[in-house]
């Protein structure tokens, strides 16, 4: 009889243990970007309107039950991985979650400069673990902004586009319809490629300007 006493003293025991430990590990919180590290986030000025400067938003995840109060987090340029010039970005000067939010958002500062018509520089973050926050997955622990001012051709500009709308791309005609239209390049459905090119045409019909070649700048969008 005593044996199974103790047999069951000790199960007792042993699963009070283990929903210590349980408590114990669900109490840990993790912090984590939303994206890979191999995950290269691009960001063009020239795509977001040919701007001088913009806030980018960078995604951070908490793992663990969430808190109810305001709580920093830890985030660092990795300078050895970092090409983007010094005093063209800069960081928060605190980063936070909110209170019971499992996904938060901040925001990296960066400015454009004339060396990104040409080249690709990078931006790489990373997490550091604090007395709030452990680090969560070892793949998500960095994360690298490419960020250039470069000029390449969309796939939304095709044969129809180049017939009815636009003409033959070049770099000078994107950039043109970029900075006078400001169009939401996001969005390129063909309704909004036509009341881009009409803007356009109405522009270039009062400002003429040559294209690359030397020719004069045209659209053959009909009104």
């Amino acid at each position: 009889m005593k044996k199974y006493v103790y047999l069951l003293l000790f199960l007792i025991g042993a699963v009070s243990c283990n929903k210590d430990d349980i408590k114990v590990y669900r109490s840990d919180s993790y912090i984590s970007f939303a994206n890979k590290e191999k995950d290269t986030v691009i960001v063009s000025f020239f795509m977001l309107g040919n701007l001088s400067e913009c806030e980018w938003p960078i995604e951070i995840r908490h793992t663990g039950i969430p808190k109810e109060e305001n709580q920093e987090f830890t985030v660092t340029v990795v300078n050895e991985k970092t090409t983007l010039k010094d005093g063209f970005y800069s960081l928060p000067t605190v980063t936070s979650f909110q209170p019971m939010s499992k996904l938060d958002t901040f925001y990296v500062k960066l400015t454009n400069y004339p060396e990104l018509t040409t080249t690709n520089a990078y931006l790489c973050l990373e997490l550091k673990e604090n007395a709030v926050f452990k680090l969560g997955d070892r793949d998500y622990r960095r994360i690298y902004l490419k960020v250039n001012d470069n000029v390449a051709k969309p796939d939304w500009w095709n044969n129809r586009v180049v017939n009815y709308y636009l003409g033959t791309y070049s770099d000078t005609k994107f950039r043109k319809l970029v900075e006078v239209v400001q169009p939401d390049l996001s969005n390129p459905s063909e309704d909004w490629i036509r009341s881009w090119a009409l803007e356009f045409k109405s522009w270039l019909d009062a400002n003429p300007i040559p294209d690359e070649n030397g020719d004069p700048m045209t659209v053959p969008v009909r009104i």
